[in-house]
């Protein structure tokens, strides 16, 4: 590219673990241009995990699923867009409203992944094929590659707020947690499949305050996931804390956390951005797709699994008709010898 931009503009309004995953995307445009102005366009369930980034000048929010699904609204959205003169876009997400915007933008440089309509919404088009690219960031970084070289692939990343970690001290210092080695559990997940058993997490828990007094643990739960809450019932409630909070707060307290132990979900990369230092994220029916830096790591079941091992996996094991077989095969002890490293 001949021409350095100074303005950029990345899209993603997709799931929170993707949008994390575009969070290196920011930082490898920054280091390409770092004197560019960047802007993200991402989803109103988005918003909060990017509105603190310290290299985004201004976070756009197109809320596909309400007021900006239909096209009129989507128009409209391109022409505020326009206004700001962006020199390259990158379309980090393959949605077909997503390429109906991106074809309305009087935008010279635009790429994005091949697919419906791309050829009339982008000048550069890369591969989304996971055969061809199965991680998730090096997907993402690719679109800068087609215009750009790349150095290194940045950390994922998002800004906290000074107000946000102030709430997160005064919170820990409410459940005098404070001068705790926290580990953070994150039993959720959108899938069934892609869940460990919670009884599992539990175990882990147990283990973790019993080894020392001076530890504790913080439970992530989100709004839809409350059932398993009871699950938690019965610790010592000086040491183990249930969180339901917004994700800028989540974010906060993640990042007191010492490690954390999820399953391959949103929260569990949002740990990695937000500082915690060691991360361990189990894998069963969803294909491995992010090179995690270490210490973080991947802890993947290594069997077969009655589903392919890629997406986001199904709603209920096919071999078992409920909890994945294939997450039962990664032990308690192999998790709590990987916290002990």
């Amino acid at each position: 590219m001949e021409n350095i931009p100074s303005r950029v503009l990345i899209i993603d309004t997709a799931w929170l673990g993707d949008v994390l995953f575009s969070t290196a995307l920011i930082g490898a445009v920054n280091s390409v241009w770092p004197n560019a102005e960047i802007q993200l366009l991402t989803s109103p369930r988005a918003e909060q995990l990017v509105a603190d980034h310290p290299l985004l000048s201004r976070v756009w929010i197109l809320d596909k699923q309400g007021n900006d699904r239909n096209f009129g609204a989507i128009r409209k959205y391109a022409a505020a867009l326009n206004a700001e003169t962006f020199d390259v876009v990158l379309c980090a997400h393959p949605s077909f409203r997503s390429r109906l915007l991106c074809m309305q933008l009087d935008v010279p440089i635009k790429v994005g992944y091949r697919g419906v309509l791309a050829g009339r919404a982008f000048t550069h088009l890369v591969h989304n094929d996971l055969g061809i690219e199965p991680d998730h960031v090096q997907r993402r970084l690719n679109l800068l590659r087609a215009i750009a070289p790349i150095v290194e692939t940045p950390v994922l990343r998002v800004g906290i707020a000074d107000d946000t970690v102030r709430w997160a001290s005064n919170w820990l210092d409410e459940k005098n947690l404070t001068a705790k080695t926290l580990l953070a559990i994150i039993p959720g997940s959108a899938r069934r499949t892609k869940q460990w058993d919670v009884k599992r997490f539990r175990k882990v828990v147990e283990e973790w305050i019993s080894r020392s007094a001076d530890r504790g643990a913080l439970v992530f739960i989100g709004p839809s996931e409350k059932a398993l809450i009871k699950d938690f019932n019965g610790l010592d409630p000086n040491l183990v804390c249930v969180v339901e909070e917004p994700l800028r707060n989540c974010a906060a307290l993640l990042s007191s956390c010492v490690a954390a132990v999820g399953n391959d979900t949103g929260v569990s990369f949002l740990a990695v951005a937000a500082g915690c230092p060691k991360v361990f994220v189990l894998y069963g029916s969803t294909q491995v797709n992010y090179d995690f830096p270490a210490p973080h790591k991947a802890l993947a079941a290594g069997v077969p699994c009655c589903l392919s091992r890629t997406g986001h996996g199904e709603a209920r094991c096919k071999w078992t008709g409920g909890p994945p077989w294939c997450m039962g095969e990664i032990s308690v002890e192999r998790v709590l010898a990987e916290l002990q490293k």
